[in-house]
């Protein structure tokens, strides 16, 4: 074995599957092809009971292992993902740190170095609930990309957990399993002071979702995950439990190598809420009162602040309008132009909501290098797509 120097591993890797035998193949190959620094590292592949576990199991009996222990577990009765990934994060409480990876996902070859260095930085921060392995460059909640502003570190924070690659330490599940034993009943049965401080798309999942109480536990203790810069996995969106057709929406580039990471403490990190709108930040004009940003226009809740600046019209006096024009779009606070796309509201001033739409801007804004005609037909062949699955349905 390539651990012989040290009998004892101290991260795990778990393999989640369910019915994809060839996604956990490719999985698994990804896994293979990593380099883990010659450490001692366990695997173990979880497979849920479903028609093709037995073939699931079959690609899993046959990988070869030898960085550590490999051990083969299967449910003679149907978990369903949310308690299949409860008892995964378990394991965390049998290691120092386990890393969670399902059955669409691809790994880089730099991953273990990325995890092994995050958790000897960030185990012992308070602040910190969960490491991210993928990088969002979309924004699932508000139909919108995403960009975090880079700031010399390799990493930032964002109240945003993640099921596409992410890592435990043992400290961090043991929080969130007590927080979960206690909620996990009526949690989202309940009128609940969270339910405005979280998207309204995370609300609407249902409850095989165990990502959507992560969501919860994180807010509510003012928690935050971190992200990479570059992304150590990569999503194939493929058809699933959440996902009715495949696609490459979630697909990002991958970081090919190991590397040396600039990790930011708390009071150095950038950092992003739930709703991905960065937190703060210094706009300028208002830097002695305290201002709420919405650039994607999805917020609910604006916590006594003075000044909101949105991309949607709300029922307050306007009293600037800036361009959306830099990137990331919180640029655009800190050095605003006079302008359509963001408006700068007066909380303090209800008035009546008679603002235009910002929407047709802000595709503009998302959309680059593409010409309108081009836009015009991938609009259409997507609407035949969607509305022939909706008739085969």
């Amino acid at each position: 074995m390539l651990c012989e120097n040290k009998k004892t591993a101290d991260i795990c890797v778990i393999a989640v599957g369910y019915n994809r035998p060839d996604a956990m193949q490719r999985l698994l190959n990804s896994i293979a092809e990593a380099d883990f620094e010659n450490d001692c590292v366990d695997l173990l592949i979880s497979i849920d009971k479903g028609q093709r576990q037995a073939e699931v199991m079959a690609a899993a009996e046959s990988f070869v292992w030898h960085n550590g222990k490999k051990t083969v577990r299967t449910f003679e009765e149907r978990q369903g993902l949310r308690q299949h990934i409860i008892k995964c994060g378990d394991m965390a409480l049998e290691y120092k740190a386990v890393v969670i990876l399902e059955d669409d996902i691809t790994v880089s070859k730099g991953f273990y170095s990325y995890v092994k260095q995050s958790v000897g930085f960030y185990d012992c921060d308070e602040k910190i609930g969960g490491i991210s392995l993928y990088k969002h460059c979309f924004n699932v909640c508000a139909g919108h990309f995403f960009e975090p502003e880079f700031n010399g570190y390799d990493t930032y924070l964002m109240q945003f957990a993640q099921s596409w690659g992410q890592c435990w330490t043992s400290s961090m599940w043991k929080k969130f399993k007590e927080w979960y034993l206690l909620n996990e009943k009526d949690f989202f049965e309940k009128e609940n002071k969270l339910f405005d401080k979280i998207p309204d798309y995370i609300l609407h999942w249902d409850s095989r979702s165990w990502m959507k109480y992560y969501m919860a536990y994180i807010v509510e203790n003012d928690l935050y995950y971190v992200y990479p810069h570059h992304s150590l996995t990569t999503n194939h969106s493929e058809s699933g439990e959440h996902n009715d057709a495949a696609n490459s929406d979630c697909q990002v580039s991958l970081a090919s190598s190991s590397m040396k990471y600039r990790f930011p403490d708390f009071s150095q990190a950038v950092k992003y809420d739930i709703f991905m709108e960065r937190q703060f930040y210094t706009v300028k004009g208002f830097e002695d009162k305290k201002v709420i940003l919405d650039l994607y226009g999805i917020k609910k809740c604006f916590d006594n602040a003075d000044i909101l600046v949105s991309s949607k019209p709300r029922p307050f006096k306007a009293i600037a309008q800036w361009k959306l024009k830099y990137r990331p779009h919180e640029c655009n606070c800190s050095c605003p132009e006079e302008g359509f796309g963001l408006y700068v509201y007066d909380l303090h001033s209800p008035a009546e909501c008679n603002q235009k739409s910002t929407q047709v801007m802000r595709t503009s804004y998302d959309v680059r290098a593409i010409t309108w005609k081009k836009l015009l037909k991938v609009g259409a062949e997507r609407f035949s797509a969607a509305l022939k699955n909706k008739v085969k349905k």
